[in-house]
């Protein structure tokens, strides 16, 4: 059980506006590390620092920030503030969620574009720029947090589907790009959860609910142990996976 602490690492969250992404980052505190909580909007950056006081009161350092995660200079300017103010960077958590739903023939090309840009480039940035670091140091973690429609298409919801799934695919290039470089990188498969994404409106949270074998969504504290294994010294077999946690959704006929 020694190998799922993570005492003595820092990590950085990304996306703690959204609920798996706090819940991921008190996780990750109260199993010992240090975490920095990112807001992916500068409009969210009372969520960062209410995400930030979660982790301080479990006991571990914390920072707060709100950036905009599609602006190169302002993710690279944050990675280089977390291992100045928490001395190293361990782990990445990407939590980038842009929930959209829209026939493909009234989705025009700024609207695809900024899906694709919130949803998958931002997640590219983030890794780019926490690299750095994991591979000066041999060393590193990196978690893409997915939703079903990555592996699933949906109708209404193409420019959201294509993105998350290019998040899925970067995942299993890099692993295989990075895993003699002590790097690696996973995917933790979310399954409708309340409140989230495309599951935020209550009529579609209910009739999610009925499709599902649990005839329940998903709360994102359920998420925090598979975040923790994979952030742990107990994968460090484990590259270029999913672990999903649907409630059984990728069984259903």
């Amino acid at each position: 059980m020694q190998e799922l602490r993570l005492d003595g690492k820092v990590a950085l969250v990304m996306g703690v506006e959204n609920g798996i992404g706090r819940a991921l980052a008190v996780a990750l505190a109260e199993a010992g590390a240090d975490v920095a909580c990112c807001a992916t909007r500068p409009s969210q950056e009372v969520a960062a620092h209410s995400c930030a006081n979660e982790v301080w009161a479990v006991g571990r350092r914390s920072l707060a920030a709100a950036v905009r995660a599609t602006s190169p200079q302002e993710v690279e300017a944050l990675v280089e503030r977390v291992v100045a103010e928490l001395g190293r960077l361990d782990i990445l958590v990407n939590a980038h969620d842009l929930p959209f739903a829209l026939p493909l023939e009234e989705t025009g090309p700024e609207q695809f574009r900024r899906v694709l840009a919130e949803n998958l480039e931002a997640v590219y940035l983030a890794i780019r720029a926490a690299s750095r670091p994991m591979l000066a140091q041999g060393k590193g973690r990196i978690i893409n947090v997915v939703p079903l429609l990555a592996e699933r298409g949906l109708a209404n919801a193409t420019a959201y589907c294509a993105a998350k799934a290019g998040v899925l695919n970067l995942t299993r290039a890099l692993a295989l790009e990075w895993a003699r470089r002590g790097i690696a990188i996973n995917a933790l498969g979310c399954g409708w959860t309340e409140g989230e994404g495309l599951a935020s409106d209550p009529e579609a949270q209910a009739a999610l609910g009925r499709y599902l074998p649990y005839r329940r969504l998903a709360q994102p504290r359920e998420m925090a142990g598979a975040a923790v294994y994979l952030a742990s010294e107990a994968a460090d077999f484990v590259t270029g996976q999913v672990i999903w946690v649907d409630g059984g959704a990728l069984s259903h006929i």
